[in-house]
């Protein structure tokens, strides 16, 4: 993750929340996102090392691209709210 300056947001249902606990588990946008995942990873596994990478970046494009789009977040300690941060620099 790429950090910038910090900015409050109000999580949607399609959004990835980073983090443990029960927020990030039962959040609507993770639970899509762990599926997501989960519907690739027997072509993730079987892929060749220089395939793995579009794999990834096809998911978070996916998610990207749902409607409202879907944002990577991570919780931001200084200011107690949730911070945006971009994903392997996709923004």
């Amino acid at each position: 993750l790429v950090s910038f300056l910090s900015m409050s947001v109000v999580p949607s249902r399609n959004d990835v929340l980073f983090g443990r606990g029960s927020i990030s588990v039962t959040h609507e946008g993770n639970i899509n996102f762990r599926s997501i995942v989960e519907s690739r990873k027997k072509e993730y596994i079987e892929a060749a090392w220089n395939e793995k990478k579009k794999i990834v970046i096809s998911i978070i494009r996916q998610i990207q691209s749902m409607d409202p789009p879907g944002r990577f977040l991570q919780r931001d300690p200084q200011f107690k709210g949730v911070e945006s941060k971009p994903c392997l620099g996709l923004g």
